[in-house]
């Protein structure tokens, strides 16, 4: 007796979910309805492939700020004063290090290699080289 009301329940649910289907089907359409449109979409399409990036340069320096990785795994961290939660900078790929906590690699777009950098040093992507804030020359606050 009750395998055969969940019979009928199943029928009645297969039922009624091939009508919402075909309902969906119907109110969806055709996204063009002309070659022409076609015809305008692939030759966007083409332009957009053949058309050449810009070279955006890489920053001219990056400072690890901080960093802070929780014990589920999850990490912080402050690039140039900007705090990145489980993610990058737009320019930067940050790669921690478990085995040191201060110390990340960090890949700059535009730059081939990985550089480690301690927390509070700053990259100079450029030139490949890291120094300490202290190193670093100040910028006149009377500009």
């Amino acid at each position: 007796m009750i395998n055969l009301r969940y019979a009928c329940l199943l029928a009645v649910a297969a039922l009624l979910s091939t009508e919402a289907a075909m309902a969906q089907d119907k109110a969806l359409g055709r996204l063009f309805y002309t070659p022409d449109q076609r015809t305008a979409l692939n030759a966007n399409i083409r332009s957009v492939t053949k058309s050449p990036r810009k070279r955006i340069p890489p920053p001219r320096s990056v400072t690890l700020s901080g960093m802070v990785t929780r014990s589920d795994g999850e990490r912080t961290v402050w690039v140039d004063g900007q705090a990145y939660h489980q993610g990058n900078p737009e320019d930067v790929r940050v790669i921690t290090n478990s085995g040191d906590p201060a110390v990340a690699e960090l890949k700059v777009r535009g730059v081939r290699k990985r550089v480690p950098v301690r927390v509070g040093q700053q990259l100079n992507p450029a030139s490949g080289e890291t120094l300490e804030l202290y190193e670093t020359p100040r910028r006149s606050t009377q500009e």
